[in-house]
């Protein structure tokens, strides 16, 4: 139960940072050099999220309580909806950051 309110709360920020990161992808920034180097730090921000998640997950099953599937399964969603957030803002941050130079 708990893992689906923190999907829920995830959900606006989700799609803020979709949208970010579609309007990046479509922008002249995007093609130059700044851009992928943009991207490349925002992926990699994002690159650690979802193994940790697992590993933290799969650690709690098997030692402590075993997790039924429809957890693990939302689990996964929200795991999913946070690499998505991540990368939108850290592209944002970049992307400011940049601007400031």
């Amino acid at each position: 139960m708990l893992i689906m309110i923190v999907g829920i709360v995830l959900i606006p920020f989700f799609i803020y940072a979709s949208i970010t990161s579609f309007k990046f992808s479509k922008s002249e920034g995007f093609k130059n050099e700044s851009g992928k180097m943009i991207l490349a730090k925002s992926s990699q921000n994002a690159l650690y999220i979802f193994p940790i998640g697992l590993i933290v997950m799969e650690i709690f099953h098997r030692f402590i309580v075993n997790i039924p599937y429809e957890t693990y399964r939302d689990s996964m969603i929200v795991l999913m909806l946070l690499l998505v957030t991540v990368q939108g803002f850290s592209i944002r941050y970049y992307r400011k950051l940049k601007l400031k130079e």
